[in-house]
């Protein structure tokens, strides 16, 4: 408590130091704790008085000590020192509130001892007048804030002549003050008055409320907005959004399964409702539809494309370019491998790819797998409801047997061998092979031994045999696994919207979820993170590496040499000798030549095939058109348009094209070949340097000529880009042929159009 201060309300009159009318004749020191408020050190160094209140009446000054008027300082505590303030200071202070204290309870000798006093008055005046000499009021303000104070030096307790003031409650802005008083910053505490509020606080208030008021009407409107969008969504108010998905016929009803449950739960997309719509289609078609006009009863062009593997991925984009993909990854995959009958499967347990096609032309290639009776290998490759497992199984028979370190289109004889050595069957369906494997009484004698397809069909098949163990078997030949990967091909086009190609993406990352692969491992599939269902025909055993071929590019001539349908053709190839163009490292010549022997390889032994060429001077027959395996000039006639083919020689003197056309015409109605396809396939760069025939009169001559009951074909795979287009497109027209332009020699169209136009 200070020293002018009114008692605490926790001086109690049971103290023994409260409640007597004067000290006692034993000095106590006061107690430091009850006094001051933090950092109150009026004894410290640099200490100014307070300024602006008036010592309280009825005190003496003190000896030695400034301005104290009728009171004597208290042992241990020297006066504090005020300053003449207001004269409105007496008319706030209550006296009424205090104790009356007579100036006799205050002489030298009441209770103190007088050495200690006069020590006291001593050492106490002499620090005061040292304070006002080093001090400068100006460096101070005029109230210490209240926090600067520490409860570190007590104020001595009076004792009280009437009962003390009842307790008062703390005011807000300090605790220990009296009556709601208000610390001054010295020992007195003077009556709070009514204080205004801060125009700030005011604006700081407004401004809160204005934020959050905006916030929560935002807030309430945005979520009436969102309502309203969901409500109009959900109720699909722009009607329905289709997607396009085309699976291949293996996996189809898988996926369309899992589209209809797919549709069932799937999020509208803007105010549109999606609607997956799966077709079944194989990838001749779809590619083809890519090429040419597109088949209406497969639907709208799709947005997601599921084939049976990336080799009809490469067509697609060597047909229709490569920005027609987007984004391609493996959904499921199964492996390629021949259906058999299980005592076949024990026999070729030391076989491999590269020794099929021997076992498929050798009369008695099996006597040499202990199995007397059964003749050669009757390996069937159908191409219909099988996925690409008669392609993929051609890759594995080419990359195997293909010379070391040599590309696998090194081996394509081998793989076209395989293909021409199968059984004949009334079509190309896998049911039929497979039912031709299975359904004959003496295995040996059956008309077909093996099957070419996945383990994913075998253990479809399985699950409809009554004693599927004693009747059907799976071979995987040892080596890189030819694997069968049904990527999700999502497409690009102006035929899609946005929104269907937001759509599509979805669904394919929906197919990719595990309860999705769960139910395509059910059928059959291989996928990451499932297990296979138990079956009595494939063990679902651990597999190779998967078997890789190359490029894009390689992988479509394979398939181009193998896919295509090889009937008996009657075809003479026109070839323009003058493309000396560099292209790929070699001239165009070279290519368009490497492409034409490919194919020439792939046909059978009845298809009849000749050469014309032409250059800048003339026209020429260069081997006469007739069957492939006729001898002509000793050896056979695939050979010798081989050997010819590999020894012409670019040149550039123009190209008589119009005029060499017009012999060739006649010349092929003339020996025209009944029963068989007959064509001519143009080649040629351009531009003509015909000086008796122009664009015009070639067209009138074909349309003259043309004998529907003789028909000739003028197909023509044209790399100029000059005043020829025209006249070529209309000499294709009105022969019933096609016109297909080629911008590099180079690039997968050649060797589609030469497969196509070949034959």
């Amino acid at each position: 408590m200070g020293r002018h201060s009114i008692p605490d309300p926790e001086d109690a009159p049971d103290e023994p130091h409260v409640g007597d009318s004067g000290y006692s004749d034993a000095y106590e020191p006061p107690r430091r704790e009850q006094s001051r408020r933090a950092g109150d050190d009026f004894d410290a160094p640099g200490h100014q008085a307070d300024r602006g209140y008036r010592d309280a009446p009825g005190y003496r000054p003190e000896p030695g000590y400034r301005d104290d008027r009728g009171h004597r300082a208290e042992p241990d505590y020297r006066a504090p020192q005020y300053a003449d303030g207001d004269d409105d200071y007496e008319s706030d202070y209550r006296d009424s509130e205090y104790a009356d204290y007579d100036e006799a309870d205050y002489v030298e000798d009441d209770g103190y001892d007088d050495e200690y006093v006069d020590g006291y008055r001593t050492k106490y005046a002499d620090e005061a007048d040292d304070y006002e000499a080093e001090y400068d009021d100006a460096r101070y303000s005029d109230e210490y804030p209240a926090d600067d104070y520490a409860d570190d030096q007590p104020t001595a307790q009076f004792g009280a002549v009437s009962e003390p003031p009842p307790p008062s409650t703390p005011s807000s802005r300090q605790r220990g003050d009296w009556d709601g008083g208000e610390w001054t910053g010295s020992h007195r505490a003077v009556e709070s008055g009514r204080r205004g509020v801060s125009v700030g606080v005011i604006v700081a208030l407004v401004t809160v409320v204005a934020v959050v008021g905006a916030m929560i009407l935002w807030k309430f409107f945005g979520d009436v907005l969102a309502g309203r969008s969901d409500a109009a969504a959900a109720r699909c108010v722009d009607g329905e959004l289709g997607v396009a998905v085309i699976a291949d016929p293996t996996i189809s009803t898988h996926i369309e399964g899992l589209a209809n449950k797919y549709n069932e739960s799937v999020s509208p997309v803007g105010d549109r409702c999606v609607k997956v719509r799966v077709q079944s289609a194989e990838s001749d078609r779809v590619v083809g539809g890519f090429a040419n006009a597109w088949p209406s009863e497969l639907g709208d062009r799709p947005a997601l494309w599921i084939p049976a593997s990336g080799i009809a991925e490469a067509r697609l984009e060597a047909t229709a370019g490569a920005k027609t993909v987007s984004d391609s990854r493996s959904l499921v995959t199964t492996p390629v491998l021949l259906a058999v009958r299980p005592q076949l499967k024990d026999a070729l347990a030391q076989q491999t790819w590269a020794t099929l096609p021997q076992l498929q032309s050798s009369p008695a290639a099996m006597n040499a797998l202990k199995l007397p009776g059964w003749g050669t290998l009757k390996l069937a490759l159908p191409t219909h409801s099988n996925g690409d497992a008669a392609s993929l199984a051609a890759e594995a028979v080419a990359s195997a047997s293909a010379p070391s370190g040599a590309p696998a289109t090194s081996g394509m004889s081998a793989a076209n061998s395989l293909l021409h050595g199968q059984p004949k069957l009334d079509d190309a369906e896998l049911g039929t092979a497979l039912d031709a494997l299975l359904n004959a009484s003496d295995p040996a004698t059956a008309p077909v031994h093996a099957v070419a397809t996945t383990e994913q069909q075998i253990f479809q098949r399985g699950t409809s045999l009554d004693d599927a163990k004693s009747s059907l078997a799976g071979w995987v030949p040892p080596g890189p696994t030819a694997t069968a990967d049904y990527p999700t091909v999502l497409l690009a086009g102006d035929w899609l919207e946005k929104e269907q190609v937001t759509a599509a993406s979805e669904f394919a990352r929906y197919l990719r979820k595990p309860e999705q692969l769960a139910e395509l491992a059910k059928a059959g599939f291989r996928a990451e993170g499932t297990t296979p269902p138990s079956s009595d025909v494939t063990s679902f055993s651990q597999l190779a590496a998967p078997l890789s071929v190359g490029d894009n590019a390689t992988r479509v001539t394979l398939a181009n040499a193998t896919a295509a349908p090889t009937g008996s053709p009657a075809v003479t190839i026109m070839l323009d000798q003058s493309m000396p163009t560099e292209e790929g490292g070699k001239s165009r010549l070279a290519n368009v030549v490497a492409a034409l022997n490919s194919r020439l390889k792939a046909l059978p032994d009845t298809a009849a095939v000749g050469l014309w060429t032409f250059d800048g001077t003339e026209g020429r027959s260069e081997i006469s058109t007739g069957p492939l395996a006729e001898p002509v000039t000793g050896q056979r006639r695939s050979d010798a348009l081989t050997s010819t083919l590999d020894e012409q020689t670019a040149s550039g003197g123009g190209a008589v094209s119009f005029t060499t056309l017009r012999m060739l015409y006649n010349e092929a109605l003339s020996k025209y070949r009944e029963g068989q396809t007959n064509s001519i396939l143009v080649i040629t760069t351009g531009p003509h340097t015909d000086q008796s025939l122009d664009g015009a009169g070639l067209q009138e001559f074909i349309r003259g000529a043309f004998d529907p009951a003789r028909p000739i074909a003028v197909n023509v795979i044209d790399f100029g880009s000059g005043s020829d287009r025209s006249t070529w497109e209309g000499v294709a027209q009105a022969s019933s042929g096609t016109y297909q332009h080629v911008s590099s020699s180079t690039s997968p169209e050649l060797t589609t159009a030469v497969n196509t136009m070949l034959g």
